[in-house]
């Protein structure tokens, strides 16, 4: 029984860390564009806006269709 849990176990901790350095990879990417825009709009400070928002994005889809419904069904 703990044999068959154990893999269950690591892809919830693995989605779970995942899900996490995304978002925060994410908000940090989003505070340097805030403070590449702040001296003037550039591609850059876009492009950083930009990847920011998909970081963003793929935590939170992490972490809503497979850590909550995990730690929902436990």
């Amino acid at each position: 029984m703990v044999s068959e849990s154990l893999p269950e176990l690591l892809e919830l901790l693995l989605s779970t860390v995942l899900a996490a350095g995304l978002t925060v990879g994410g908000a940090l990417t989003e505070q340097a564009a805030l403070a590449d825009l702040s001296g003037g709009i550039s591609a850059f400070a876009a492009w950083e806006v930009y990847m920011g928002l998909v970081l963003l994005y793929a935590g939170y889809m992490l972490a809503s269709r497979r850590v909550l419904p995990a730690l929902g069904s436990a």
